[in-house]
């Protein structure tokens, strides 16, 4: 969608909206493929698991699924690229601008749903404006830290970017759990299992974002003051 936004605006020549749109494009970008190509993996490593041994042979080609998706992470800049091209060049190079649009842009789209009647798309939507502040709550906690040590950036990177993905992810959900709660001419057995999907994202999947908040305000001497020389430990001499 943005990305025929933004050819439109080239058609008309309009170059403000051009870059607006390219803006936005460029900070959802590293996200999307590096958050998209972390959870594909760990799809993928579950569709071997519900195999059990036999997702492990090739007979029912779910390692060959997991031996393809683990390339996605790598190539076209591997998630920690992407993960400091968005923290370090997007945000902080943008002077935070990019994250404090964005959280103004979530907290638009769940405010219309803060007074839902449907007490299972309010408790999301009251979520989904939670994390938007927090996470732009951390963003400004770790450019404070990166002010004066700059490694905060790069300790704290992937747990960012991962945290950044959760949140998106929970707010497409609240908008198709909101399509689905108005009805419409599928069976109400689809829609149902929509909202029963949300349900599971908003309960499993989001609060995933505890652990990489911790990650973020971690010390970076916890991730840097490691010597290289402690992993390489020759025990059998």
């Amino acid at each position: 969608k943005i990305a025929d936004l933004m050819q439109q605006a080239e058609y008309a020549g309009d170059d403000a909206a051009v870059k607006q749109h390219d803006g936005r494009l460029a900070f959802l970008t590293p996200i999307l493929k590096g958050f998209l190509t972390e959870v594909g993996k760990e799809a993928a490593d579950l569709g071997i698991q519900v195999y059990g041994g036999h997702g492990y042979i090739k007979d029912n080609k779910a390692e060959q699924v997991f031996r393809d998706v683990r390339i996605a992470s790598l190539w076209e800049g591997t998630t920690q690229i992407q993960a400091l091209d968005l923290l370090g060049r997007k945000i902080m190079l943008g002077k935070l601008k990019p994250i404090n649009e964005h959280a103004a842009g979530l907290r638009a789209q769940c405010t219309p749903y803060l007074t839902s009647s449907d007490s299972q798309l309010r408790s999301h939507a009251w979520s989904v404006l939670y994390h938007s502040m927090e996470w732009q709550y951390l963003t400004y906690r770790v450019a404070m830290r990166a002010a004066s040590d700059k490694e905060a950036i790069s300790s704290s990177s992937v747990d960012y970017l991962m945290y950044s993905g959760y949140v998106t992810l929970a707010a497409h959900w609240l908008e198709m759990e909101a399509a689905a709660s108005r009805g419409g001419p599928e069976e109400p057995d689809f829609y149902k299992a929509k909202r029963q999907t949300s349900e599971f994202v908003f309960e499993r999947l989001l609060p995933r974002t505890r652990a990489h908040k911790a990650g973020i305000l971690a010390s970076v001497q916890s991730a840097l003051d490691v010597s290289p020389d402690a992993f390489s430990f020759d025990h059998a001499r």
